[in-house]
This record gives structure tokens, sequence and C-alpha cells, in this order.
């Protein structure tokens, strides 16, 4: 049959029309997923990046404030230079290496000062920082070492002397200093006698009952407050009667009063003592090693200073 109006050919154009719409519709489907993942990968991209940012700026964070933290702890340590508290044994030790020392040039330098005044800079600014109430004992060897000691006691008056070894009387006096020793505190005091850094003369041990502290409020923590009180006034004047008898046998004997433990005992103690006062820091004393209490009485603390040639300035 003869086609006269092309229908045929209408039909086979419309079927190309068709698969070529169905081709572009495939196209763009594909061309829309892969804008779809496009859009997904520059999303995480964006996402990786900001918390990359944040990882940063933290860490930039971190470090500022690390440096910081370092410069203070710089700071703190110029502000309060490291000591090192030397205990009877081990200031003994460096007393027998300062008696070694000997210098052809005469210029071994000690001295005793009760202030400030008097010391190179170098060591002035350690004073400064430390800030002594008991004065300074100063030794110094050029170019090998200089060494500024807190005494354990105070220097009363100012001295200095060079020569071929270091001058260590007073040192050794510092050493052997008779004192009284009061740990004080609630129910448990040491009252002690020492003539030096060795042992204690005579000790005694006063103990009474004394309440622990009370954790709950209201009326029974106030009533039980007032019978601790009353305990630890008891306990004062126990301790205050067995002072006056050592004061009776020793005054004459004895130079300062070593007194620590609880504030508030202290407060109550020292007006009895009949003596100057050294403060100490006295944790509750241990019967068995009552060298550490010792330790603590006759203890040094020590700091090197570096060298700059700077010339002490002769009183």
């Amino acid at each position: 049959m003869v086609d006269l109006f092309g229908k045929k050919k209408l039909a086979d154009r419309i079927h190309e029309l068709e698969f070529s719409m169905a081709e572009l519709r495939r196209e763009n489907e594909e061309l829309v997923r892969t804008l779809e993942k496009r859009e997904e990968k520059i999303r995480k991209l964006a996402s990786a990046y900001q918390e990359a940012k944040l990882a940063l700026k933290a860490t930039e964070q971190r470090m500022a404030a690390s440096t910081a933290a370092g410069t203070t702890i710089l700071e703190e340590r110029r502000a309060h230079p490291p000591g090192t508290r030397l205990s009877i044994r081990e200031m003994e030790g460096l007393m027998r290496r300062l008696q070694t020392c000997r210098s052809p040039m005469d210029d071994l330098l000690t001295a005793f000062l009760p202030d400030n005044s008097g010391l190179p800079p170098e060591a002035e600014r350690y004073a400064r920082a430390v800030k002594s109430t008991s004065g300074w004992v100063f030794l110094r060897y050029p170019q090998l070492f200089t060494l500024l000691l807190v005494p354990p006691f105070p220097i009363l008056e100012c001295s200095s002397a060079e020569g071929s070894t270091f001058q260590l009387d007073h040192l050794r006096d510092l050493m052997e200093m008779p004192v009284l020793v009061v740990s004080a505190h609630a129910g448990d005091t040491l009252l002690g006698v020492a003539f030096g850094r060795d042992a204690f003369e005579v000790q005694e041990f006063v103990e009474s009952q004394v309440k622990e502290k009370h954790s709950k409020g209201g009326w029974s923590q106030k009533r039980f407050e007032r019978l601790r009180e009353e305990d630890v006034s008891n306990h004062i004047e126990a301790v205050l009667q067995r002072l006056a008898e050592f004061r009776a046998k020793y005054a004459s004997v004895v130079k300062y009063a070593v007194l620590g433990g609880d504030l508030s005992l202290m407060k109550q103690i020292a007006p009895a003592l009949g003596l100057p006062v050294v403060e100490r820091r006295l944790d509750r004393h241990d019967e068995k090693r009552l060298d550490r209490l010792l330790d603590e009485v006759y203890g040094f603390k020590c700091y090197r200073i570096e060298q700059n040639g700077c010339d002490f300035a002769r009183q």
C-alpha cells in the first residue's frame, strides 16, 4: 500500500524523537546525579575545611596558652627562685666540703648579714624574692660557686671576711644554738630543749583528751564545739604549767624559743615563752622520729647563685 500522506515517515520520526527524548532524560538524570554527588562532595569538603579550621584555631589557642603558662612559670621562678632545704646531715656535709676549700688568692668570701643591705646585685635579687626574716649567710669562691644560705636563727650583727679559707665559726654557732622547742597541737604538744643539732637534751609530751572537730550543724555542733574549746583550753593550761617548769630550769641557757604547730595554740602560748620567738611550720610530731623535728629546727635553706663578677660591698 502506497503511503500517500507520509504517515509511516511521521511515525518513524516520532519514534526517533521519543528515543532521543528518552536518551536526553537519561543523560539529564545522570547529570543530576553527578551534580548531586558533586554538591555532596563540596558539602563534605566544606565541613572538613571548617573542622580543620576550628582544630587549627584550638591548637593555636592551646599553644598560646602553653606559651603563656611557660612564661608565667619562668616569671614565677624568677620571682621565687627555687632553693634547697638542707637537713642537718646535708648541712654537715656542706660544712665539710667548705672546710676543704683553699684559695692562694685569699679571696674566699664569708659574710653574715642581718638584712639585704650589702649583698651583691645577683644575690640581692634572690633576697628580695625569698624575704628571709633571719638574715643571710653569703659564701663565694670566685669563678667556682656562690651560695646564699637562709639560717635557722637570726643573724644579729653584720660581718664579712676574705681569706684563703671560709670563716665558718659563726655558722657552727648557728648549728649549735641552744633552744626551747614547742610543737603545739591540740591534745598533743611537745616541749623540748636542744643544746645543738644532734639531739634533744630533754623532751616531754603533754597529752590530753581533745574532741575531734564536729561536722554536723545546728545546736549539736555548737555544744560539741564548746566542749572542744574547753578541752583545748585545758590542754593549753597543762602546757603552760609544764612550760613554766622548763623556763625555770633552762631560761638561762637557751637563746630562742622555736614555736610551731596549730596557729591558735601558738598565739596563746607565745606570750608565756619569755624568749625571742622563731616560728616554724611544725607538723604533728612523731615520737619515734624526733630527728625530723630537729631538721625543721636547725635546717638551712640554700640558694646557688650564678656568678657575674660583682664585688661584695664590704662593711
